[in-house]
């Protein structure tokens, strides 16, 4: 307790500071939630706090990138400014929906009060596990801390790329902009920032997810048909907890729940009561455990029952983010897709696209849940407020923002689906694709600077030919989802009976079945026509005796995994049945004569149920082309969001099968029935929160003598943190430098460090993914960089140094113990050092602490 008292008198105001301005982000832009969110029963106060973060950081970004605004805080102030008054126009010019402060705050002061509380509690909590663990030198955080350095450095946007001089970032860098902002404002540096974004992220996820959860019940406490208004007036009314329970529901399967992995095979594996059977029935041999990197898992078959997470192997918890692997066809493990889920990104601290963008991803399904409860079309505010949105999540994260302009134009094509009577017409066909058209006109327009110059690795589909998902797997990762949305599929069947429409469910299901194939027919039949997709796609063939021996395997492995398909392609038929309801004929004429005999809350529930299933889906059978040549980054981005719609379609589930009693519910016992599943979910759901964070916290780091949210400095040796920091004070407030430092490694923090924590452009960072952010561009566009660093590192005489600094006007070079052990070399027994010398003679030492150093050297090219 002393020692965070010590970090709370340190550091606590931190925590102030960056809730109070997320908190006055929210109210900055509720004038104009009050108008354009009036749908929702909180009319958007739940999802204000990720509306102004994007609002304004858009206004922000843009009028600097026009060269309007200086990257300083004065300038995010004046955009603050405007969005404050852009808000208030927004009020004032719309005049509908006319409620009084005083009625909305008696009707909404409880949600106000138990999200605002959720936030500083979910805040707090993860700045504390923060403080415990400061990761910013694990997996990809140093290139996420180099983006925000560069950021708050720059001059102007598109900022500097801290790990290639002379060009600015090609990278979906719209979340980078928010926390560097915020970090400005509170005047931290970029390593303290990190770490207070990511944990406000946890919070913001965490309270929209509770907002979109409340929302979507608490619209079933409002009459919604003739039919619900002649129920009982005591079942009309919604007891106050129950929303509020569905919110706190939607809060923890979104954000805190794990997978089944941990209970059913991490549990077992390190307590050492597994058999290889059973290991083998999950997909998830025994020899998987022991792969790729020893700090992964340290299996011992025969050390004692362990089910102490401080006896279990270093980083245990990763595995549950790697449980579907692929396999080739000699059965050889071909690797392991990305099956990240919230929790695992908040234990990992990761501050990536997919985790800035998750509370926007959230807000926006809370945006599409509004579009539908205003019950008539958008107007062309909230069809200008929707495209931003949308160019904002494709700036965060490109591939969130297709998915969910398709969830906009589905939850207006739903709408329209409950307004006619069950059916789309011709004119609502062109009216949805009109306003996709707009959404996707404004998005690009809104962010054209960021457009012009972004590339992308991405390239197309390719077909999967080999690899469907073995269905053990898929319920290890998505089965407490699957379980809640697929109860709640099987009861909206048992209540739409004669109104299921299924022979439209088995058109559409059994055509998107066909369609997936013949595209994946098409891309194998065109790839050999092209050398390089040919190797990409059938290399395989060739390598196991021709189609003559693999199609048999193939056709094989497809109807031994087929249940995947089975079980989602159902899932989706049911929803299409159940939302497209069937017109009864004279005869069949039942006591109820509307059409449509859902709910609109339930609509939308079985709507986030179809995408969710269609994400996972589509990947066994097409995967994007990129620069990985396999399936592991589509997994990884479409299961990411399958995981979030489904986890709020699993609240609603809960509340219609136990509490709506606006509806027909199961029998007793099968409602008991359900409801000891959600305590079976939630229990094995919350043991990898608890385990993981308690390793994270306490076991990797020991019992730390200080607590600090700075974690800027912990991979590096005290001479060179002094060292980065050195040069920091010597370049000053300049950005117009170019600094060499070694470059060969990615995931290793001493490479790229100067780059990284300062956001001075280097001349090469890690290459790997400067070759994953410019795609087929960065041969062309890094050059000979790194093999002109080696020259530069080991030239024999100055003149031979002097051509790679005027070559690429580099101005300072780090010559410390990560350059000494990239570039020195050995040759006979003879041990051949870094020429130093030919610096310290023709250069000078401004930075110097015990090995490292740095030389001031000076272009002779005239640039």
């Amino acid at each position: 307790m002393d020692l965070i008292l010590d970090w709370i008198a340190r550091e606590g105001y931190i925590f102030v500071s960056w809730w109070l301005m997320i908190a006055i982000a929210g109210w900055t832009v509720m004038p104009l939630a009050w108008r354009l969110l009036g749908g929702l029963p909180d009319r958007g106060y739940t999802l204000a706090k990720p509306l102004g973060l994007l609002l304004i950081g858009f206004v922000y970004w843009l009028l600097v990138s026009l060269g309007l605004l200086g990257n300083t805080t004065g300038g995010i102030l004046i955009a603050w400014l405007i969005v404050l008054a852009m808000a208030f126009i927004t009020l004032n010019r719309l005049r509908g929906n006319a409620i009084s402060w005083s009625a909305y705050w008696r009707e909404n002061r409880t949600v106000i009060i138990v999200s605002e509380l959720l936030f500083a509690v979910l805040f707090f909590t993860w700045l504390l596990y923060r403080a415990h663990n400061p990761d910013t030198y694990t997996t990809e955080k140093p290139m996420e801390l180099a983006f925000i350095s560069s950021i708050m450095r720059s001059d102007t946007f598109p900022p500097n790329d801290p790990w290639l001089s002379g060009y600015a970032i090609s990278y979906y860098y719209f979340g980078y902009v928010i926390a560097a902002m915020l970090s400005m404002l509170s005047g931290v540096t970029s390593s303290i920032g990190f770490s207070a974004m990511f944990s406000a992220l946890f919070a913001l996820a965490g309270t929209t997810a509770f907002g979109v959860g409340y929302n979507l019940v608490r619209a079933r406490g409002i009459a919604q048909s003739a039919a619900e208004v002649a129920i009982d007036a005591a079942k009309r009314i919604q007891p106050r907890f129950v929303p509020l329970s569905a919110g706190m529901l939607a809060l923890f399967l979104v954000v805190l729940m794990g997978n089944f992995q941990t209970l059913l095979i991490e549990l077992p594996m390190q307590s050492n009561i597994v058999t290889e059977d059973y290991l083998n029935f999950w997909g998830q041999p025994r020899a998987s455990f022991e792969r790729l990197d020893d700090r992964m898992y340290a299996y011992d078959p025969d050390a004692s029952l362990r089910f102490e997470p401080a006896t279990w192997g270093y980083w245990w918890w990763f595995g549950a983010s790697r449980v579907l692997g692929d396999y080739n066809l000699d059965g050889t493990n071909s690797g392991e897709p990305i099956s990240e889920f919230p929790a695992f990104s908040f234990v990992l601290g990761d501050t990536h696209p997919h985790v800035l963008a998750l509370p926007f991803v959230i807000m926006t399904i809370g945006l599409m849940l509004n579009l539908l409860l205003t019950w008539r079309a958008p107007n062309r505010y909230e069809i200008g407020l929707y495209g931003l949105i949308i160019g904002g999540l494709i700036f965060m994260n490109a591939w969130d923002g297709p998915i969910y302009l398709a969830g906009i134009i589905g939850a207006e094509a739903l709408r329209r689906v409950m307004r006619g009577n069950g059916r789309l017409r011709i004119g609502d066909w062109w009216s949805l694709f009109m306003l996709g058209l707009g959404l996707l006109f404004i998005a690009i327009i809104a962010y054209l600077p960021f457009f012009i110059g972004f590339r992308s690795q991405a390239s197309g589909f390719l077909p999967n030919i080999i690899q469907p998902t073995y269905f053990p797997r898929l319920f290890l990762m998505m089965g407490p989802l699957l379980l809640l949305s697929g109860a709640f599929v099987a009861v909206e069947l048992w209540r739409g009976r004669r109104r299921m429409n299924w022979s439209l469910g088995l058109t559409i299901g059994l055509g998107l079945l066909a369609l997936l194939i013949s595209v994946m027919l098409l891309l194998i039949f065109l790839s050999s026509f092209n050398a390089g997709l040919y190797a990409r796609v059938q290399g395989f063939v060739d390598m196991n005796g021709g189609w003559a021996q693999v199609l048999p395997q193939v056709l094989q492995r497809r109807f031994a995994h087929g249940l995947t398909s089975v079980v989602l392609l159902t899932m989706m038929i049911i929803v299409i049945a159940r939302l497209f309801p069937r017109i009864l004929g004279i005869s069949e004429t039942d006591d109820d004569d509307q059409v449509v005999t859902y709910a609109p809350s339930t609509g939308f529930a079985l709507l986030l149920v179809g995408i969710g299933t269609t994400l996972l889906f589509v990947p066994d059978f097409l995967y994007i082309a990129d620069n990985f040549g396999w399936r592991i980054n589509t997994i990884f981005k479409f299961y990411y969001q399958a995981w979030v719609t489904l986890s709020i379609a699993g609240a609603y589930a809960t509340y219609t099968i136990l509490a709506d009693a606006r509806l027909a519910r199961p029998a007793m016992p099968l409602r008991l029935a359900f409801g000891a599943m959600l305590v079976v979910i939630i229990a094995a759901g919350s043991i990898y929160p608890l385990a993981a964070t308690y390793s994270r916290a306490y076991v990797e780091r020991g019992a730390p003598s200080v607590l600090s949210i700075d974690g800027g400095d912990l991979s590096l040796s005290s001479n060179m943190i002094e060292m980065v920091h050195c040069v920091d004070r010597v370049v000053g407030d300049t950005e117009n430098v170019v600094i060499a430092e070694a470059s060969l490694h990615s995931y290793k923090s001493n490479y790229a460090r100067v780059g990284t924590i300062t956001g001075l452009p280097i001349l090469l960072g890690w290459p790997g993914h400067e070759g994953q952010w410019r795609g087929p561009t960065f041969g062309e566009t890094a050059g000979s960089r790194q093999a002109d660093l080696q020259i530069l590192y080991t030239a024999p005489i100055w003149d031979i140094a002097q051509q790679i600094i005027d070559k690429y006007s580099i101005d300072y070079v780090v010559i410390g113990s990560t350059e000494r052990q990239t570039y020195e070399t050995s040759s006979d027994g003879v041990h051949i050092p870094i020429a130093e010398d030919i610096f310290a003679a023709n250069g000078t030492l401004v930075c110097e602490y015990g090995e490292e150093r740095v030389y001031h050297v000076t272009s002779t090219s005239g640039d």
